[in-house]
């Protein structure tokens, strides 16, 4: 991983465990870590174009953690 992907593959993780509801918290970690290995091997203008398609991807989850928390829904079974 590059010097910029790296932070990008941490702040993706850390915005993914924020998310509220078990389903999603756990498809957008597996999404992550999918995406990166799939794009491992990536070499110049694929490679900035992913980052930059990755860094829109952590916009979005943003966006997602807060609208999860100004519309909280009851506990999965799952993490009960």
């Amino acid at each position: 991983m590059t010097t910029t992907a790296l932070p990008l593959y941490r702040s993706l993780l850390r915005e993914a465990r924020r998310v509220s509801d078990y389903n999603f918290r756990n498809y957008a970690m597996r999404r992550v870590k999918v995406g990166f290995v799939a794009n491992r091997d990536l070499q110049g203008e694929e490679a900035s174009t992913a980052l930059s398609d990755g860094m829109e991807q952590l916009e979005m989850l943003r966006r997602q953690v807060v609208l999860g928390q100004l519309y909280p829904s009851g506990r999965s079974v799952m993490e009960t």
